[in-house]
């Protein structure tokens, strides 16, 4: 599907309170620019974000590991700049990944693209 990349921007709200999680990430979406990828960290799923994302104009991709501890591919696919030594989640790793709705040809290629 050629070269249709996007840059991730990682964050990282597992270790945060609400409803502070939710208020970062609308900060970094706002913040996000075409050709970006926002990977959040999560450790619930926070459904009530995902309508408004849709009603904001962004494509999403939720994975869901249910141990953090057999989620080797969630650490892996991290830069060396991001790293979980906390280890705190220990129901639910979730990884949400958001573009731009224009952009959702990058985002679909997203899982084919190693994360750096």
């Amino acid at each position: 599907m050629g070269t249709n990349y996007l840059q991730a921007i990682y964050l990282d709200v597992s270790e945060l309170s609400a409803p502070e999680p939710m208020r970062q990430i609308f900060l970094a979406l706002a913040a996000l620019s075409l050709g970006q990828c926002l990977v959040i960290y999560h450790r619930k799923n926070p459904v009530p974000l995902y309508p408004k994302l849709t009603e904001l104009g962004f494509v999403y991709r939720v994975d869901v590991e249910h141990s953090l501890s057999d989620s080797t591919a969630l650490r892996d696919s991290q830069s060396n700049k991001h790293a979980r030594s906390k280890g705190r989640c220990e129901d639910l790793a979730v990884v949400i990944k958001v573009a731009f709705k224009t952009d959702e040809s990058a985002l679909a290629s997203f899982s084919e693209m190693e994360l750096q």
